[in-house]
């Protein structure tokens, strides 16, 4: 069988060698779950998906279409058909699109496959008996209808997902710019990592930003980046510190010596913290490139972004308030919607939110 020549897949390293997914219960255990409406910019999501499901030794990776209620509304007064035909007529059309689609990953990267799950289906059967040395990955479409970012974190629950991968810009651009797109509200409703595919998947991430407050969160996501990246990519750890009081002594007229000594003792702090942050990562084997810059944490990382040309953007998240939460968090907001490469955003892990309140 001929591969496609587009992109080289990434081979599987030997399961003893596989890095564990960094919420997984083990070795070569966990679950992807990539969410596609089908159209081209989808198909990069599917990719890297299908690559990150190998690369990282997932064992199962799961494809969801979520058939829009608000179309199928409409498309049942303008076909002229009952309801529950004009759903079956979608459902059958999205499927055979989306099994097409399963197909090409199958023989691209080698994955077996599980029968269709559609709507009100439970996805994946029980597990074979397979022996416990026998680890491979397999795949299945799921088709739900609703609202897409809702079932898109629902299946994720039911699946316990490890990751969800979504595509960054929608087939229908006009409803995603009245409505909001699909990732932007899968990150502010999952709780699970969520991976925005923006760019087209041709070789593993090489140059990974990860940008930290140093939380919770962040350490998450820079789990993920060490993950994700391998041994042969470089990770830069990045801290935009602001010295918070800086205007104010300005504009009280404070001498430039005094004001000097705080943004330097500001520095110094900001230096400390990252050093702390990165000692026991660095105690355990990996090296990363550290970059220290003063000013606003948005504008800080959109200059570094431009600066290095990474391949992702890995982040943590983590609202201080509920309008924060709401909002997806400012500083994410603008890395997502102003940057061009791919993007993947950690949540806090449970156990801290839990200890924290």
């Amino acid at each position: 069988m001929k591969k496609p020549d587009c992109i080289l897949s990434e081979r599987a390293p030997p399961a003893s060698d596989r890095p564990p997914l960094p919420r997984g219960g083990g070795r070569g255990a966990g679950t992807i779950l990539v969410a596609t409406d089908l159209s081209a910019h989808a198909a990069r999501a599917e990719l890297r998906a299908a690559m990150l499901a190998q690369s990282l030794g997932a064992a199962k990776l799961a494809l969801l279409h979520v058939v829009p209620q608000l179309p199928l509304e409409a498309l049942t007064h303008l076909l002229e058909r009952t309801p529950l035909e004009t759903e079956q007529r979608l459902i059958d059309a999205a499927s055979d699109a989306l099994t097409a689609r399963a197909q090409r990953l199958s023989e691209q990267f080698g994955i077996a496959r599980f029968a269709p799950a559609h709507a009100g289906e439970p996805p994946f059967p029980p597990p074979s008996g397979r022996g416990r040395g026998e680890r491979s990955l397999s795949s299945q479409t799921i088709i739900r209808i609703g609202r897409p970012h809702i079932e898109i974190a629902d299946m994720a629950e039911t699946l316990d997902a490890d990751l969800i991968v979504v595509g960054g810009y929608g087939a229908d651009l006009v409803r995603e710019w009245f409505l909001g797109a699909t990732a932007e509200k899968v990150l502010s409703t999952s709780r699970r990592p969520v991976l925005v595919v923006k760019q087209e998947p041709r070789a593993p991430y090489q140059r990974v930003l990860a940008p930290t407050d140093f939380s919770p969160a962040a350490a998450c996501a820079l789990d993920w980046a060490q993950a994700i990246a391998g041994n042969a990519s470089i990770i830069t750890i990045a801290h935009v510190y602001e010295a918070p009081y800086e205007s104010t002594l300005r504009y009280a007229s404070v001498e430039n010596e005094i004001v000097e000594r705080y943004q330097l003792t500001t520095r110094q702090q900001a230096e400390d913290a990252l050093n702390a942050f990165l000692a026991s990562r660095r105690a355990a084997g990996p090296d990363f490139h550290q970059r220290l810059l003063h000013g606003h944490p948005a504008a800080g990382i959109r200059e570094l972004t431009e600066e290095m040309q990474p391949d992702l953007i890995v982040m943590g998240k983590h609202g201080q308030t509920e309008i924060e939460e709401l909002l997806l968090g400012s500083v994410t907001r603008h890395v997502l919607s102003e940057t061009r490469c791919d993007m993947l955003v950690a949540h806090e892990p449970p156990e801290t939110e839990t200890s924290a309140s």
